[in-house]
């Protein structure tokens, strides 16, 4: 325990003592029923609630998680493997592997830090005053029946086997997703795209096509041959010019 959690918990002893108050008890819970196997749980290992001891950790309260926090079995022996650890609004949210017969059947969460920084709060109301955890560095999560907060609850517990046949099902529906989708762009890239039109040669009937014929050739004019008939006309027309 750190200096700052030891002050801390001395400040609210003095607070219970000054308004009598007798320290609180932490109650157990009945155990849930045994099961086989490897289980996950999901929870609220440290919500933005008081405690019965009167504490809160703030929710943007925690240093940036160490690798590796271990997961136990109320503090004492491991019980299986941290899946996930992230903070919220709310609290504290875990996602854990859990392998330890004991800790499968527990119902709460439950968490040990090192305290950096903390407020009292409400501490001249004889109900309400308590600790607000400001800064702390996570060390570790552990499984309980005998919960400090009964808000750390363990929400969520499933089978290791039931997590993997679900993502096996989510591959096969995304797999089938992605070919729906390519099938879908190539129609779309079908009918966005216009008809080709091949040009083919037109056939034509050897009547339609039109026929050269050669320019006749005029013959050439022969002089017509002078006559004493002919001479006696060409006579009368000059005269008539003449008189003209």
């Amino acid at each position: 325990m750190s200096g700052e959690a030891i002050r801390m918990r001395l400040e609210l002893k003095r607070l219970a003592r000054k308004y009598r108050i007798a320290p609180a008890q932490c109650s157990p819970t009945a155990p849930l029923p045994p099961v086989d196997g490897d289980w996950v749980v999901e929870g609220f290992a440290a919500p933005a609630t008081i405690d019965k001891e009167r504490t809160m950790f703030a929710a943007g309260c925690w240093l940036p998680f160490k690798q590796d926090i271990p997961l136990l079995f109320r503090h004492d022996r491991p019980a299986g493997e941290v899946l996930e650890i992230r903070g919220t609004d709310e609290g504290l949210h875990v996602r854990a592997l859990v392998s330890d017969e004991d800790a499968k059947r527990c119902t709460h969460f439950s968490v040990a830090a090192t305290i950096h920084g903390y407020q009292l709060r409400e501490v001249n109301d004889r109900e309400s005053f308590y600790a607000l955890v400001t800064c702390a560095t996570l060390d570790e999560i552990t499984l309980t029946n005998v919960p400090a907060n009964p808000a750390a609850i363990v929400r969520h517990r499933y089978r290791q086997s039931a997590v993997v046949e679900q993502w096996d099902i989510i591959k096969r529906g995304i797999v089938c997703a992605q070919g729906i989708v390519a099938a879908l762009r190539v129609i779309n890239s079908a009918q966005s795209s216009p008809p080709q039109t091949v040009v083919r040669p037109v056939k034509r009937s050897v009547c339609d096509v039109p026929r050269s014929r050669p320019t006749p050739v005029k013959a050439p004019t022969r002089p017509r041959p002078t006559t004493e008939f002919r001479t006696l006309v060409d006579a009368i027309n000059a005269t008539s010019g003449d008189l003209q």
